[in-house]
């Protein structure tokens, strides 16, 4: 699904390297590391938004630097930590826009888009929020409309960048859980920032570590070991 090989990423100076990473569709990894390392540039890097200094990204052996930007749409669904909506807009409507790589020039949908937000406002648990306006609703339910954005999208590659920032104990452990369910379900490749090591042990997700310079895959890790390398 996702290459990367020989990668660099960061800005004039280098922040991480990535030799050689194979992330593969049905599968959620969990970016660790400390704050200040690296990770959302690695996402925005892998999301196509910021160049890597040097190396490849290839998504189903295709190099994300030849994706125009509907490819890119098409293909890459990314969630920030903070939520990026339309004051006074309605959940549905905000939903919705995960569409507009399918619509046409008028960015009209047909009944089909809307039966995809319907399924996924109720895999999401939030079917009670679509005629609720996002100004409404609370920090955490902003995000988890953020979330039900990127999978109305459609996209093989969801990139989410600490999504369980605003959300409580319990609803970070049931966004995790029905994160790794919809991947497997979905054959989704999900990469989430995160500072959740308990919940994703627990959930035995696989960490992508950010820690000296580099970013390696690690199937098992013990909280220890990340601890240590994180110190």
């Amino acid at each position: 699904m996702i290459q990367l090989t020989q990668l660099i990423i960061g800005y004039k100076s280098a922040l991480l390297r990535s030799e050689n990473l194979q992330l593969t569709s049905g599968s959620i990894y969990a970016l660790i590391g400390r704050n200040g390392i690296g990770k959302s540039t690695f996402i925005q890097t892998i999301a196509g938004i910021q160049k890597p200094i040097a190396g490849e990204i290839t998504i189903e052996g295709q190099a994300i630097s030849e994706f125009n930007m509907k490819e890119i749409a098409e293909t890459i669904s990314l969630v920030d930590t903070r939520f990026e909506g339309v004051e006074y807009l309605k959940v549905k409507d905000y939903l919705a826009l995960g569409r507009a790589p399918y619509t046409d020039a008028f960015g009209r949908l047909n009944s089909s888009d809307w039966q995809i937000v319907e399924h996924v406002a109720t895999d999401l648990s939030i079917v009670h929020l679509l005629e609720k306006y996002t100004d409404q609703i609370s920090d955490g339910e902003r995000q988890l409309c953020s979330v039900a954005r990127s999978f109305v999208q459609e996209t093989p590659v969801i990139l989410l960048d600490e999504p369980t920032a605003f959300l409580d104990y319990i609803n970070r452990k049931n966004l995790l859980e029905l994160l790794v369910r919809l991947s497997i379900e979905k054959k989704k490749c999900i990469i989430m920032s995160t500072h959740d090591l308990d919940l994703c042990l627990d959930q035995s997700i696989p960490f992508l570590l950010a820690a000296n310079g580099e970013i390696n895959l690690h199937e098992t890790l013990t909280k220890e070991a990340i601890l240590l390398a994180m110190s």
